[in-house]
């Protein structure tokens, strides 16, 4: 009884947090993915910070940190943002220092790509 109590207050959490990350975007928005990568062959970039701002402001309206695959992703209502990195990752350089400007529009999915040089 105790083992199943134990298991149970444990893995409870990681059972609500899977279950928030399956959520679709809510209606009225859509999905923003930036990625991280490296070299000819996309080689995921992990740890790089990508804040996203509203077009024409310094609201920042999320922060995003690329994961292992080199990606992160984001429900924003719809409108148009600027994702720009804020934090290069050790051993790595930038390579192009502009952000991103993207629309987001209902129900679908835009994507940035960072290409950053890496030892």
């Amino acid at each position: 009884m105790r083992r199943t109590l134990l298991a149970l207050i444990a893995l409870g959490p990681l059972a609500v947090a899977a279950a928030a990350a399956a959520d679709p975007a809510p209606p009225g928005s859509g999905t923003l993915t930036v990625r991280a990568i490296t070299g000819l062959e996309p080689i995921p970039v992990n740890r790089a910070e990508i804040t996203v701002t509203a077009c024409g402001t310094d609201q920042v309206v999320a922060t995003l940190v690329s994961g292992k695959d080199g990606s992160a992703t984001v429900a924003l209502p719809i409108g148009c943002y600027e994702a720009r990195v804020t934090t290069v990752p050790g051993g790595c350089g930038l390579n192009d220092r502009e952000p991103a400007r993207l629309d987001v529009a209902a129900g679908t999915e835009v994507r940035a790509d960072f290409r950053f040089g890496c030892a």
